[in-house]
């Protein structure tokens, strides 16, 4: 189609001819005509000319978390004809896209170029398709055609480096070990009775086989079984999806500080999303894939809680949480994470982050993300402390 250029030429062309005609000038006539036939020739050279091109796409890296930078490198290879200059509009979900100037290839040659692709928000974010547009060598027309190749990029949420919850190393897993545990506890099977050795805790000292045996001896439970973490991330109580990242920031944290733990960990989320007890990278990974992508959801979603829980939980919540402590009373130890709505509505004033210990589990509070890794360390903190005051 014309430029705006090319309109000009078209216009002031034809008025010449007439003018020619009208004054019996010959020169304005050739003159006119000869404007005129340009813009009709690149107009149907715009439109005639085929052009066909194969574009790719390489994101690095496929998953990043907000916050971060990746960097889309793009191959544009040319089929048999010589392409004249070209503008490409890369489609970026989210943004305006990004604008490449694309100089002319010659025949099966392929050019390649790049750009920077900032993350604002968690999801998936799709690449594509890339608009093209070619002009003429006298800009007088254009033509705009699509080469439909699309990628994407998983943007996980992000992620604040935590201290681990407290594990007891495996050649202490033992009832005779002081070592507090969150995930996992004491077991309370008995094993064997032996002989007091210097160390033991006085506490395991069994009386009455001491008084039989005119000598010390210690009670010895069986190893526990591995520790186990459950976060549930209750989107049910949260009803925006800024919400929604803050708090799935807040539970992919909690994940990731297991990811060099041997324990099992495992994701579930108030509309069913559930990874299953992981472990590792590999789990890390999973999680963080279902946080990517999770949304808001109705209150009044299915529970989450399974029957096969196993060592503690961690429920991540906005400020009215969806699940009480009745329905965790399976769990060894319950923490409960409230996010104040001054996480995510810069208009309200950030209350300040808080830990407690209540009966049965222990509440954080939290105003803003920026407080999460110290209201944490102080949540260990006072989890060891009520541990030890058992």
């Amino acid at each position: 189609m014309p430029t705006v250029r090319g309109w000009i030429c078209l216009v002031f062309g034809g008025a010449t001819i007439v003018a020619g005609r009208v004054f019996g000038l010959a020169e304005l006539f050739i003159i006119g005509s000869a404007l005129l036939a340009l813009a009709l020739i690149a107009i149907a050279v715009a439109v005639m000319r085929p052009l066909r091109l194969a574009v790719g796409r390489t994101i690095t890296p496929a998953r990043l978390h907000v916050g971060t930078v990746g960097r889309v490198e793009v191959a544009i290879r040319n089929g048999q004809s010589k392409t004249p200059v070209m503008e490409m509009t890369d489609h970026v979900q989210g943004t305006s896209g990004a604008r490449l100037l694309i100089s002319p290839l010659k025949g099966t040659e392929v050019t390649r170029a790049a750009y920077r692709l900032p993350t604002e928000r968690r999801g998936i974010v799709k690449v594509g398709p890339a608009d093209f547009e070619a002009v003429d060598p006298f800009g007088l027309a254009t033509r705009r055609f699509s080469v439909e190749s699309v990628g994407q990029l998983v943007v996980y949420p992000e992620i604040i480096p935590l201290t681990p919850t407290p594990p007891s190393p495996a050649e202490e897993r033992r009832a005779t070990s002081d070592t507090p545990e969150f995930l996992g506890g004491r077991s309370d099977e008995f094993h064997a009775l032996r002989n007091y050795v210097p160390g033991d805790d006085i506490r395991r000292i069994n009386w009455g086989a001491s008084a039989r045996h005119d000598d010390l001896i210690v009670r010895e439970d069986e190893a526990p079984t591995q520790n186990h973490l459950t976060v549930v991330l209750d989107n049910a109580s949260l009803e925006r999806e800024i919400a929604v990242d803050r708090a799935a920031s807040v539970a992919g944290s909690i994940i990731a500080s297991m990811r060099t733990r041997p324990d099992p960990f495992r994701l579930l989320t108030s509309d069913g999303a559930d990874t299953g007890f992981v472990l590792g990278s590999s789990g890390v990974e999973k999680a963080l894939s279902i946080l990517a992508v999770v949304q808001a959801v109705d209150s009044n979603s299915g529970g989450v809680i399974p029957r096969d829980a196993q060592g503690a939980v961690v429920v991540v919540s906005g400020p009215s949480p969806s699940i009480g402590r009745a329905e965790l009373v399976a769990y060894g130890q319950a923490m409960f994470i409230s996010l104040d709505e001054s996480c995510w509505d810069t208009t309200i004033a950030p209350k300040p982050g808080s830990a407690r210990s209540t009966p049965g589990a222990i509440q954080i509070q939290l105003g803003r993300l920026e407080d999460l890794a110290s209201v944490w360390s102080g949540a260990i903190a006072t989890l060891l402390s009520s541990n030890n005051r058992r």
